[in-house]
């Protein structure tokens, strides 16, 4: 029940039709590291409640929930406050300018108004400041009065749970049914200035799957072209959309887009009226990301999205739409999510990332991240950031990207083993950059593991290779190897009695070799010891692989930043293509192309030859094998081996 806002320089995007379009309020800022796993200190202690929402204002922080009391760092003592709080982002020093007194009921969300002097604040509350104003306000922040020119009155007995400003428009969610008397169905536009309605804006949310009727999170693409709505609905204009939909924001009226996904259907425990707990846009607006909670209910074997995080493309169309991808947890809520383009943040009372097969408990591939984790925006892995928020409580309830750092906002008082009273700051300085996966590419330096215990190499461009050599005195036995790749300066490599290892390789020495954890990972999940190829696609992050005796080819997530081997075995190819893969003995992928060996015969009559494959959309075209080199093309060249990899340059 937050959401979060942070000052945004309006702007406007020239559409095909010619219509201006002001951008969207930023709700997280891009940034380019992994944000440091260590808080700043200065953080008020926020003394009881729960941290619902969280704004920035130049460099105040306005942070909304259910708490009245909040403690200085370094004060004697506290601070009585009313359900919202605002403080210097830089230091931690209490606004005691901004002290409104919000009764009746929680703050639920805080949006900055345009030309950042006043907040937005909605919820459940009845009164500010001793004057009756039910569940929305707007609040001057040089002294916390209400700005007498903004009314809006929302029906009785309903709330409003989210909000964000588009040009001079505040759009809302909510249980409401009416603004001002007029009706509305969850989800409606104000001016900002004096709260009048917006005519265009009248999308009638509608069928409740249980519980109240709601709009109960949103968010507006960047460029304000784009609104995903979650709640409790099943219909959006009386169109099939459950649990979600998409508006688009540039017809006149605001229609429903044909933007349609089947994937939140199936139920997760009715405890839950809707089981999505927050969606965010990525800053460039390329994908949005949705947080659900649900309980555990079989995962993908149920092909279900209970208590996971999602990615889905933001410019996709018509029904039927699909996430690119899932992180289960196993059985805990996610609560709320940040994306930052270089990461994406997961917050809620989970224990574990990758783990789609157990509910509360490790399942196979299972990554401990108690409370809070970032995940790898391009295939959901988890990345080694880990500081932990124990005890979790009920979740996270507000994540705010900015450009210091990340905004944790929740129910409870330690993060990174450190007390932060229900707000935290984990900061820019310090983070962690990701570097981009270097792969090799042709014309390059072709290695092949496993005939006899030392490496070979040759040249290679892709049509022909030069003569090979043998690199000898490496004091390593690589006869037993099981497919390879390598990225950047890492060799990673199959091993016949199921290990999969990683040393360090620079063309002419390798380091010592370290035992990649499959974290329960068993030999029927991901048989290593009988794969017979392997390549890494840096631009989805997809560890490929074929197995011997089996037509198919296979892939799962991999994560190089650190070592986490996806729990999900994914089927790209032999399935109905008209391609077989029970022949392959080396892989590699370069230039847009995936060159594999095919072994024929058996005995004195065994042959290796050398072919190449398109490789476009993540997959193999059928229809574009074409033999490279070998006994059948006469060129002297022999492609016997267990693991082919090109040296990055």
């Amino acid at each position: 029940m937050s959401r979060l806002f942070r000052v945004g320089l309006p702007a406007l995007l020239t559409l095909a039709a010619l219509a201006l379009v002001p951008a969207a309020e930023a709700t997280d800022a891009a940034q380019s590291v992994v944000v440091s796993s260590t808080p700043v200190s200065y953080t008020p202690n926020i003394q009881d409640g729960q941290v619902n929402a969280v704004a920035q204002a130049g460099n105040l922080m306005i942070v909304g929930g259910t708490f009245t009391s909040v403690k200085e760092k370094k004060a004697a003592t506290a601070t009585a406050v009313h359900e919202i709080v605002a403080f210097d982002s830089q230091t931690g020093k209490l606004d005691t300018s901004f002290l409104p007194d919000i009764e009746g009921g929680e703050v639920s969300t805080i949006s900055v108004a345009p030309g950042g002097q006043a907040v937005f604040v909605g919820g459940q509350f009845d009164t500010v400041n001793g004057q009756p104003m039910k569940r929305l306000v707007k609040l001057n922040l040089a002294d916390g009065s209400i700005d007498p020119g903004f009314k809006a009155t929302i029906n009785s007995g309903s709330w409003v749970e989210d909000s964000q400003v588009l040009g001079n428009d505040l759009y809302i969610g909510g249980a409401f049914s009416s603004i001002n008397g007029t009706a509305r169905g969850r989800l409606a536009a104000l001016d900002a200035d004096t709260g009048a309605l917006d005519p265009n804006v009248d999308v009638n949310f509608a069928t409740k799957r249980q519980g109240t009727l709601r709009v109960a999170h949103f968010d507006i693409s960047p460029d304000g072209t784009k609104l995903v709505a979650t709640g409790t609905f099943l219909t959006a204009d009386g169109l099939d959309r459950a649990q979600i939909a998409i508006l688009d924001l540039t017809t006149t009226p605001v229609s429903v887009s044909s933007w349609q996904t089947n994937s939140f259907k199936p139920a997760c425990s009715s405890h839950f009226d809707t089981y999505i707990r927050d969606v965010k846009w990525a800053p460039d607006g390329s994908y949005f990301i949705i947080g659900d909670t649900g309980a555990f209910f079989g995962g993908p074997n149920a092909g279900v999205l209970c208590d996971s995080v999602s990615r889905w493309e933001g410019n996709t169309s018509g029904p039927g739409q699909l996430p690119t991808w899932t992180d289960y947890s196993g059985g805990d809520s996610i609560t709320q999510v940040a994306v930052t383009g270089t990461a994406v943040y997961a917050g809620g009372h989970q224990r574990w990332e990758n783990n789609p097969f157990a509910g509360d408990a490790a399942g196979p591939g299972a990554v401990g991240r108690k409370g809070i984790a970032a995940l790898d925006p391009v295939n959901g892995m988890p990345f080694s950031w880990n500081p932990g928020r124990d005890p979790r409580g009920s979740g996270v309830w507000a994540l705010l990207a900015t450009s210091d750092g990340l905004w944790v906002g929740s129910d409870t008082g330690y993060i990174d083993g450190l007390n932060r009273n229900r707000i935290a700051l984990m900061p820019v300085a310090g983070g962690e950059s990701i570097p981009a996966w270097n792969v090799g590419t042709l014309p390059g330096d072709l290695w092949t593991l496993g005939v006899g215990t030392n490496p070979t190499h040759r040249s290679f461009t892709g049509t022909s290779a030069g003569a090979q050599t043998t690199l000898s005195g490496t004091g390593i036995d690589f006869s037993q190897v099981r497919g390879a790749f390598m990225i950047g300066s890492t060799l990673y490599t199959g091993q016949s009695n199921g290990q999969f290892l990683a040393r360090t390789f620079d063309g002419t020495t390798f380091g010592a070799s370290s035992v990649v954890a499959l974290n329960g990972l068993t030999s029927s999940q991901f048989p290593i010891a009988n794969v017979t190829g392997m390549f890494f696609d840096p631009s989805t992050e997809r560890l490929y692989y074929t197995v011997s005796g089996d037509t198919h080819m296979y892939y799962r997530y991999f994560e190089p930043e650190d070592n986490i081997i996806g729990a999900q075995t994914f089927t790209i190819s032999g399935n109905g293509d008209g391609l077989t893969w029970n022949t392959t003995s080396q892989m590699i992928m370069a230039n847009g192309k995936i060159y594999y060996v095919v072994t024929t015969g058996s005995g004195a009559n065994t042959q290796q030859n050398l072919w190449s494959i398109n490789f476009s959309g993540g997959k193999p075209v059928p229809g574009t094998q074409t033999l490279i080199s070998g006994p059948s093309k006469g060129d002297g060249q022999t492609w016997a081996g267990r693991g082919m990899f090109v040296l990055p340059s």
